[in-house]
């Protein structure tokens, strides 16, 4: 079995077990949404300046999938916590300090 094929055997018997996919899950999620990426750019390279400018009012299927593919990014997760997720989780590293942990919420600075 192929390395990653192991944690999507795990993603699925837990799926069947009636749980959650848990944070095996993520590997899956920042691997496509890369792959995704890359695959969508390159398509959209290969149409030269038809990417970046044309005639009629409909965009190039290419180009909707190029940005398409960047939204997938933030959907159902973003690459940054589903790493975070990988790194605390799965791989066992610490958290990231919070310099606000004890703090109420009213002192915890916002934007």
């Amino acid at each position: 079995m192929q390395e990653g094929a192991t944690e999507e055997a795990d993603v699925g018997r837990g799926r069947r077990a009636g749980g959650t996919p848990g944070p095996a899950a993520s590997i899956g999620k920042v691997h496509g949404a890369s792959l995704n990426q890359r695959l969508q750019l390159l398509a959209a390279d290969l149409l030269g300046m038809a990417s970046t400018a044309w005639e009629d009012d409909a965009t190039p299927f290419e180009v909707q999938g190029m940005l398409r593919s960047r939204a997938n990014t933030i959907e159902g997760g973003t690459t940054e916590v589903n790493k975070n997720i990988l790194g605390e989780r799965v791989l066992g590293l610490p958290r990231e300090p919070d310099p606000w942990h004890d703090l109420p919420w009213e002192d915890v600075p916002r934007s």
